[in-house]
């Protein structure tokens, strides 16, 4: 027997998916008509012995990922929508899925196989956010699951877009600073002292800006290991500290106030919470519950700790806006409307329409960042390499016979 999944119209017109186990593709059809069905779409499926379980593709085998998730949500969401049942859904994801992503999948089906819910087999995976799972136990309870998922999906297609563009803005930079540190290094420890000695056969005096740069490539010498330890023990203590619930909270709160820096991060935490809020205030989900994710989903903590604070706040009675205005380091106008929205009983709307205006905002702000990094650090790299050219070329002009200016 072969499966086959088919659209198809009944007598009244309506049309209905569904799948079906059949001995050829023409014989479904003529048990479809059989039963006063008008195909209009039939696919074989393909069954367990047909599933591919190796691949010379070794990225096949990465375990899941956001971008799985939400392609794998967009699937199920169609499928949903097209009236295929969600274990039926969830099965052919998991067949047509990755091979290291197939066991979350399959997970999936066997919890609700047993007779679980679907937000139940997410929980159990630990790989799926907590707004995620929130936004598909309200379709469940609501019985728009397709609808849910569809919103899930492209919140974390945003979610993605928004740390692509930080990354990308941050990934220039940071080679070009790591590419100098690495460029000096060689330099005072390589290059330089050769120089030196090459002058020093020559006897000539050097110029002043020449022993400038053998006075730092000696200290560069002497220190090098210093240096390596101190730099290795930094990052040690860094990682330490920002995994410490404490110092986290005071890093992030510093992060907030680099110039430049800071008001991208803070721009995102915008996006995040205008998006958040208003996917789950629209959802259905209580202000209460829905601060208590969003607690969850802030990667800084020093705005997840005002969202709690928020969170306490309105559990008290408070409006929402009064704590976020006195803490929280959302931008303004985000505040602002958050009471307007309150007032109108429209929050859900104007944080959807927030997050579009500052989204273009962040866009903006990331560009600025990256149009104002990059040429600093070209700059920086070539006067560093031009110092040390120097150097050299005015030496070796004045050991010529020359007068260096």
């Amino acid at each position: 027997m072969t499966m086959f999944s088919y659209t198809a119209r009944d007598r009244s017109g309506q049309q209905i998916s569904d799948v079906l186990d059949s001995l050829s593709r023409d014989a479904a059809i003529t048990e479809l008509r059989a039963g006063g069905l008008l195909v209009l779409q039939i696919n074989e499926l393909k069954t367990k012995s047909d599933e591919k379980t190796y691949s010379l593709n070794p990225l096949d085998y990465r375990s899941i990922r956001s971008l799985d998730i939400e392609n794998a949500f967009h699937q199920i969401a169609v499928m949903l929508r097209s009236g295929v049942s969600l274990l039926d859904a969830v099965q052919l994801t998991r067949k047509h899925a990755r091979i290291g992503t197939r066991k979350v999948w399959g997970g999936i089906v066997e919890r609700i196989q047993q007779g679980g819910a679907f937000t139940d087999a997410l929980k159990e995976q630990k790989v799926f956010s907590n707004l995620t799972i929130q936004l598909v136990k309200v379709g469940e309870e609501t019985g728009h699951l397709y609808t849910v998922m569809d919103q899930a999906a492209k919140e974390m297609a945003a979610t993605r877009k928004v740390k692509k563009q930080i990354t990308s803005a941050l990934k220039y930079p940071a080679f070009t600073l790591v590419f100098a540190i690495g460029l000096v290094i060689f330099m005072m420890t390589s290059i330089v002292p050769e120089i030196k000695k090459l002058l020093k056969i020559m006897g000539k005096p050097m110029p002043p800006i020449t022993q400038a740069l053998i006075d730092i490539s000696d200290w560069f010498v002497e220190n090098t290991v210093y240096m390596l330890t101190s730099g290795a023990a930094f990052m040690v203590i860094f990682v330490v500290l920002y995994n410490w619930p404490p110092a986290r909270w005071w890093i992030d709160r510093f992060a907030l106030r680099i110039p430049l820096i800071g008001h991208v991060l803070r721009l995102s935490g915008t996006v995040l919470f205008c998006r958040a809020m208003g996917l789950l205030l629209g959802s259905g989900v209580v202000i209460v519950d829905a601060l208590k994710i969003m607690e969850q989903l802030h990667n800084n903590k020093f705005m997840a700790g005002h969202i709690a604070f928020a969170h306490s706040r309105v559990l008290q009675g408070s409006s929402l806006a009064d704590p976020l205005v006195d803490r929280s380091r959302y931008m303004e106008l985000v505040l602002q409307m958050v009471r307007v929205g309150e007032n109108s009983g429209t929050l859900d709307e104007i944080l959807i329409e927030m997050t579009e205006y500052h989204q273009e905002l962040l866009e903006l702000a990331i560009a600025k960042l990256t149009g104002m990094i990059a040429p600093f650090m070209t700059v920086l790299v070539g006067g560093l390499v031009g110092f040390v050219y120097a150097a050299f070329l005015v030496a070796m002009f004045s050991a010529a016979g020359g007068s260096p200016t």
